[in-house]
């Protein structure tokens, strides 16, 4: 019998006039309000040092209840990270590995799930497409509003996230709504680029667009929370954290996604509320995997099992943690794993790299050549880790999606094979990737004719790579320059024949010349390929509409 069950029941039995009624009724549970804010480097906030005042609400918060000083993401990806964070799982464990071509699987349990299961209301609140509920999170919740309006201009074709404000809204409206306890997790799309802070916060800090987006979700922060306290005033456990952080240039990153640094893996994480001791910080190793079974204890909830999360309540952290980036792979890159023991981090990359965090926590010198004993040490314990990782398979995005996906800068497509042992690794290949962004940009803007300059030249430079081809490909269509389309895919085609998305996009492209035949020939091919592509189904049958065929 859950508490919130057994409470109804003392209210039965007085109805009753049993004797029940002179005993104290079991405790009404704490609700729980978890906000995620996307994007949200440690540095920026105020209870980890900054001094720019661009968080009081989430300052507040920490005041009055724990924060984890080392707190670190094990993902610096959206939808990987928040399956951590919900599930207790690292993305080993989970196997969700990108954004946009994984789902989280139906057989392993989470927050919701759990707390569904002890009598909770839930409800999630998302800002953005990377979280939709076709990615297997919305398990567990009564409500997952993912509700994001389409747009008929600006960057994308498609709106891709929505503002903050608009979030807290309707996660008010919910909250307001509850009769007893309840499960909110809201999900904050600022400070995520493209930054676009509201005029005033912009205002506020010139020249200075993300921080203005951090700021405008702290006062997000601060408007839901009021809204939370309202409804319990008394009975509220609050966390807050972020599923990454930002590069800002740090490493020549600019955004996240690419490396493995701390500059996008140190996040906040605090917690506040009832049973929560107040002014309490702890500098042990938090992983955001500790979250979702610290908040159960904190709530007297019962446990999640089989997972890598522990409870901090008790105190003392892991002492180590995992980080990965699958996200180098989309172009074909090495993919990125590391293992941090204390202060002293590896990272496996064809140029291996070791840092000790404690004298140079900006990463900037690689002792991987003069410690070989601690990277052979560290590499050993890395993959014995690996041994045990779960791979489901990938499942290939609509053109939609892969189109909004993008206008958030996030690469969904490309070879659905993974790199080969000699795959370049992203420490090298970041000259190209700065110019890629600057193609999406351009791209997101509406400016076509300079994104397909940069992507000629990015082809040119990395022929083999097929996220360029296919970029340049779709921009060159959209321009309608179908020709020169065709004509990259050609190569691209030359490069991976048994590439079905390669091949749905030379037959759009063909298509777009008027060539029908051979644009129905080319989505035969791809679905023998892969019988479940639904954009290539779907325009093959469109392809057989125009030509008159009769559907046999």
């Amino acid at each position: 019998m859950t508490r919130i069950t057994a409470a109804l029941a003392w209210l039965a039995l007085c109805g009753l006039g049993s004797a029940a009624c002179q005993a104290r009724p079991p405790r009404t549970p704490s609700s729980l309000l978890l906000v995620t804010i996307d994007t949200l480097r440690a540095d920026r906030v105020g209870a980890y040092g900054s001094t720019a005042g661009l968080t009081p609400a989430l300052d507040q918060l920490a005041a009055s209840g724990w924060v984890f000083e080392r707190a670190v993401s094990a993902v610096p990806l959206t939808l990987p990270s928040h399956a951590t964070i919900l599930s207790g799982l690292d993305p080993l464990h989970h196997g969700v590995r990108n954004n946009g071509t994984f789902v989280f699987p139906e057989t392993r349990e989470t927050l919701a799930t759990r707390l569904k299961a002890s009598g909770y209301a839930t409800g999630a609140f998302v800002a953005a497409v990377v979280l939709d509920r076709r990615y297997g999170l919305a398990r567990g919740f009564d409500v997952y509003d993912d509700t994001i309006a389409r747009a008929s201009e600006g960057r994308s074709e498609l709106e891709s996230e929505r503002p903050c404000g608009a979030v807290v809204e309707r996660a008010r409206a919910w909250i307001k709504s509850q009769a007893g306890p309840f499960f909110a997790w809201v999900h904050l799309y600022e400070p995520h680029a493209p930054y676009a802070p509201p005029p005033d916060l912009a205002a506020a800090h010139p020249g200075r667009p993300y921080d203005a987006e951090v700021a405008a979700a702290d006062r997000c922060v601060g408007e839901l929370v009021a809204a939370a306290r309202t409804a319990r005033p008394d009975r509220l456990v609050t966390a807050v954290t972020s599923d990454h952080g930002e590069g800002l240039g740090d490493h020549g990153e600019s955004t996240h996604g690419l490396f493995v640094y701390q500059s996008t893996l140190d996040v906040p994480m605090v917690i506040s509320g009832a049973g929560v001791p107040s002014g309490r910080r702890t500098r042990d190793l938090a992983r955001g995997a500790d979250l979702a079974p610290t908040l159960l204890a904190t709530l007297g909830a019962p446990a999640l099992t089989g997972i890598d999360g522990r409870d901090l309540t008790p105190g003392g952290g892991a002492g180590e943690s995992y980080a990965e980036t699958d996200y180098p792979a989309g172009f074909g890159w090495a993919r990125l794993r590391s293992w941090r023991l204390g202060d002293l981090k590896f990272i496996e990359a064809p140029q291996a790299e070791l840092y000790d965090l404690a004298l140079d926590p900006k990463e900037e010198r690689n002792l991987a050549g003069d410690r070989s004993s601690d990277v052979e040490r560290l590499r050993g314990v890395l993959r014995a880790a690996l041994k045990s990782e779960v791979r489901p398979g990938e499942r290939r995005v609509s053109g939609e999606t892969e189109e909004r996906l993008r206008s958030l800068g996030y690469v969904a497509g490309g070879a659905m094979v993974g790199p080969g042992p000699n795959a370049l690794d992203p420490k090298s290949a970041l000259p190209l990737f700065r110019d890629f962004e600057r193609a999406m940009e351009r791209e997101a803007s509406g400016d076509l004719k300079a994104s397909s300059v940069i992507l000629t030249s990015l082809v040119a430079r990395d022929p083999a790579n097929l996220t360029f081809r296919r970029s340049l490909a779709s921009v060159l269509r959209r321009s309608s320059r179908a020709p020169e389309a065709v004509s990259v895919l050609r190569e691209a085609e030359k490069l991976a024949p048994e590439d079905p998305a390669v091949l749905h996009d030379l037959a759009l492209a063909l298509a777009g010349q008027g060539h029908l035949v051979q644009a129905i020939e080319f989505e035969d091919r791809a679905i023998a390929l892969d019988p479940a592509f639904v954009d290539a189904l779907n325009h093959l049958a469109t392809l057989h509409a125009l030509r008159g065929d009769l559907v046999k």
